[in-house]
């Protein structure tokens, strides 16, 4: 029980030493926890951020929590750089880029790292099959376009497709 409840006070704890953090969430398999927190720790070192790596270990899932203050300028952007490139480990060691959250805007220019063209291309297939006319998360799930250099470009072109749609 007190092992529980430490972990989940993790975040909370985050909180008294640093300003801010970004938390991740990806999957990896068991076997590669040891691998990948050194990676971690290594990825930390060069990035000049702290890594909290919070997790629960017995089904793979990971939260690391990146350490930043966003009062410095740039610092946001870095620390989502430094959470792209754990996602990419995670895929490296035969893992996955969402545990339990989900693929939502700031992970869907991942999906390429881990589903070909064609598998992303089934998908939105699918999805248009229920979702006609794009009003159920529009922009989330499946990269358009397909890199994450575009996304802010990407965006601005989602909002003006949203914004000429009818609802009823």
């Amino acid at each position: 029980m007190k092992l529980r409840k430490g972990r989940k006070a993790a975040f909370a704890a985050a909180g008294h030493i640093s300003p801010d953090y970004y938390v991740q969430d990806g999957v990896i398999p068991r076997s590669q926890l040891a691998y990948v927190l050194k990676e971690i720790e290594a990825l930390s070192e060069r990035s000049g951020y702290r890594i909290a790596n919070v997790f629960h270990a017995g089904d793979g899932n990971l939260h690391p929590l990146v350490l930043y203050d966003r009062s410095v300028e740039g610092a946001l952007e870095a620390v989502e750089e430094v959470g792209g490139e754990i996602l990419k480990l995670c895929v490296k060691v035969g893992g996955t880029i969402s545990g339990e959250h989900g693929i939502g805007t700031d992970k869907r220019c991942y999906m390429p790292n881990l589903f070909s063209t064609a598998d992303l291309d089934t998908m939105q297939w699918v999805r248009d099959c229920f979702n006609p006319k794009g009003l159920a998360n529009p922009g989330k799930i499946f990269p358009t376009p397909r890199t994450c250099g575009e996304a802010a470009r990407a965006k601005v072109e989602l909002q003006q497709q949203v914004e000429g749609v009818e609802l009823f």
